[in-house]
């Protein structure tokens, strides 16, 4: 849950939900969410919204800018020979046609393959490559293992993961204002790793402050 928007939610109201208005939330967050029975719940549509709206309209990639985990890729993943890859959270997939047997998959953008978030997704094989350049970014510790676990569970044996991170920046953009970025670091990095039984095969700084690392399934 974004506890951003949730304690907003929670001054506004008073813990009255029926002060929880469309209009309310139109002023104050600039979405347009479904009516719910709780503050929540309310949250949790809301911080959905936020995320649609930024993603859809406003966000840019520029896959060049990135030292790691742009361009440089694309020779990387496709030494591995891969079978299957799993690009979460692929943005304008930018690497469809350029990285081997790749699905691209993104809840929010229209040039994905599927538009699904990792959470949804559904699929009988298991993915020689996952790619979550920028996409395990948003809320709370428990929903960033939540998904981290589930891309886990589709790594085949001895597959590797890619991942590009937000260390808690936050986005200057008036429409990000209500994004929540979880603070990845270093030692949250290497504790994922034990807690799901993977090898560290990298870890880098990489542009704007990003971390760049690579994860092996033992």
């Amino acid at each position: 849950m974004n506890k951003r928007i949730y304690t907003q939610l929670i001054l506004d109201t008073k813990n009255d939900v029926s002060k929880c208005t469309s209009s309310y939330i139109k002023d104050i967050f600039d979405v347009e969410v479904k009516t719910c029975d709780n503050l929540i719940e309310y949250a949790k549509v809301i911080d959905d919204a936020v995320l649609h709206r930024w993603f859809s309209k406003h966000w840019q990639n520029k896959m060049k800018k990135w030292k790691y985990s742009g361009v440089a890729l694309i020779d990387e993943v496709n030494s591995l020979k891969p079978r299957a890859v799993l690009d979460v959270g692929c943005g304008y997939n930018e690497f469809r046609g350029k990285i081997d047997n790749l699905i691209g998959i993104d809840p929010y953008n229209k040039n994905a393959d599927i538009n699904v978030g990792i959470m949804d997704y559904r699929s009988t094989e298991k993915f020689d490559v996952i790619l979550a350049l920028g996409s395990v970014n948003f809320g709370g510790r428990n929903k960033i293992i939540s998904e981290f676990s589930r891309m886990v569970t589709m790594l085949a044996d001895g597959g590797t993961m890619f991942f590009r991170v937000n260390p808690g920046v936050q986005n200057s953009a008036p429409e990000a204002r209500w994004i929540e970025y979880f603070p990845w670091n270093v030692p949250f990095i290497i504790e994922l790793a034990s807690m799901f039984n993977l090898k560290v095969l990298d870890i880098h700084d990489d542009t704007n402050q990003r971390k760049y690392f690579v994860y092996k399934k033992k």
